[in-house]
């Protein structure tokens, strides 16, 4: 549904703002309506605050227009074995995300934006052919330069790109090869202004007007060239800084928003950064491949105490292309963030009829300190086979089992006494049994052996110290999973 914040900032308000001296329109924002300008005529910012039509003056460069009443109105092969994730093999097993590969769901039909620095000596990474040579980046915009140019300026988008979009089998394969993708740079990397921080909103206005489903944000701000303009940890509450309010926003339109937590735990200010702050962003921080925390990874809480970063991913030693020489590996939230949003896009494209929202819940309940979330890891490492678990019991899949094909429990609700399950024809032989809270922790777990015709079990051992509430039971072996959801009274 469109709202006032698809309207565009009324251009007669622009040029009534350019004529009042030498004053410079730079990117107009909608979702703010509101005007990035450059001017050193004090003058002209006197004139400016007089204007009827300007609501506030923030610095000497951000304005707000109130015109309110005007505005009501080429693929590689699957692969073949976990070898053929080569270097990435690590990144995607820590957060099991090899199943949704292997059952097909590997992004395709998801539009993911990624936004940095520049994507130089793209045309030079051959692990990432198949995007090239496919057309899967659908658009492209520079708004540094104002124009459609991202192959420059910097490498850091190229390898941010690789850990979602790489597929070459043996020797790197991300987490969503068979995304479409839409590439921006919004951050100048000559200087470090808030001025990037307005580039961001619009490459996300340019985004939602495209259809982006996630956005990977591998950037974070919190000092700046002037001192002025640097922000405080009082800052990181999820509404003041421009960019974190603007994600809040992207959120509110339906896309995934994920990105960096900081890589500053190490340094003074330790904190996250912004946007990781915002309330409907999924920050993510570094573990190393043994998934211990990353000392480099930004800390949480948010300063009204919100858990953060979110999650966590393999950000030490990730592994991403070095163009033309393979693939290399670095350390960074650059490359968490990434980790995670392109499994997202797997994992979506698994649950079309899912919104963002239900996307980030079911990963973050997935994740193994869910119940126990720290400031160092959040919520943790997720596990996207749980997560989709989670999203499959709860209706959103338009994928959803064949009839037949999911367990049956009863009684239920549950109290006390026999509890069966009808187990789908298709199982048979050894099978695992996992229990699941509703916020995604085990409190079962049972090897079960099915025999001959037997497809009723008793599976009420255990169950007296479930607490009242909604369950998720999961059955699993060689021939498939099936999943039922029951209520404990």
């Amino acid at each position: 549904m469109r709202t006032s914040r698809d309207l565009p900032v009324n251009p007669e308000y622009i040029d009534m703002i350019t004529a009042l001296g030498e004053v410079r329109a730079i990117v107009p924002i909608k979702w703010f309506n509101a005007l990035l300008i450059e001017t050193e005529d004090e003058d002209a910012l006197d004139a400016i605050a007089d204007l009827t039509s300007v609501s506030s003056l923030r610095g000497s460069s951000f304005l707000k227009i109130d015109d309110t009443d005007e505005r009501e109105v080429f693929q590689a092969e699957a692969p073949k074995s976990d070898a053929d994730y080569g270097a990435a093999l690590n990144q995607i097993s820590m957060i099991n995300g090899l199943g949704l590969h292997a059952d097909g769901f590997r992004g395709d039909n998801l539009l993911i934006g990624v936004f940095d620095g520049g994507f130089s000596n793209l045309e030079n990474s051959f692990v990432m052919n198949s995007l090239l040579f496919s057309g899967r980046i659908t658009a492209t915009r520079n708004f540094p330069d104002e124009n459609e140019s991202v192959f420059e300026r910097s490498t850091h988008g190229t390898r941010v790109l690789s850990v979602m979009a790489a597929d070459e089998p043996g020797l790197m394969i991300g987490t969503a090869p068979d995304a479409s993708y839409i590439l921006c740079i919004t951050e100048d990397v000559t200087f470090e202004r808030r001025i990037e921080e307005a580039h961001w909103i619009a490459a996300a206005e340019y985004a939602d007007s495209l259809g982006v489903d996630v956005i990977n944000t591998s950037l974070g701000y919190t000092d700046f060239d002037v001192l002025e303009e640097n922000y405080t940890y009082e800052d990181m509450d999820g509404n003041t800084t421009l960019i974190t309010r603007g994600s809040d926003i992207a959120a509110s339109r339906g896309i995934l928003i994920v990105t960096s937590a900081g890589n500053q735990g190490a340094q003074a200010w330790q904190y996250i950064s912004a946007p990781a702050d915002g309330d409907s962003v999924l920050a993510i921080g570094a573990v190393d491949p043994e998934s211990s925390v990353a000392a480099f990874s930004s800390r949480g809480p948010s300063s009204d105490g919100r858990v953060k970063p979110n999650i966590v991913a393999q950000g030490q030693q990730t592994a991403f292309t070095d163009m033309d020489l393979g693939t290399a590996t670095g350390n960074g939230t650059s490359f968490s963030a990434p980790v995670i949003s392109g499994m997202a896009a797997s994992l979506w494209q698994a649950f079309p009829e899912a919104t963002a929202w239900q996307v980030h819940q079911a990963i973050e309940a997935s994740a193994h300190l869910f119940q126990m979330p720290n400031d160092s890891m959040g919520y943790g490492i997720p596990d996207f086979e749980l997560a989709r678990t989670l999203l499959e019991t709860v209706g959103t899949s338009a994928s959803a089992k064949a009839e037949g094909q999911n367990l049956r429990l009863y009684p239920n609700p549950y109290a006390d006494g026999p509890l069966y399950i009808i187990w789908p024809e298709h199982f048979a032989g050894s099978v695992a049994l996992r229990i699941f809270d509703m916020s995604g922790r085990m409190v079962v777990q049972r090897q079960l052996h099915l025999a001959g015709e037997n497809l009723t079990s008793d599976i009420a051992r255990g169950m007296s110290d479930l607490k009242p509430g909604l369950y998720i039971a999961v059955a699993e072996n060689d021939n498939g999973r099936a999943a039922a959801k029951f209520t404990v009274r």
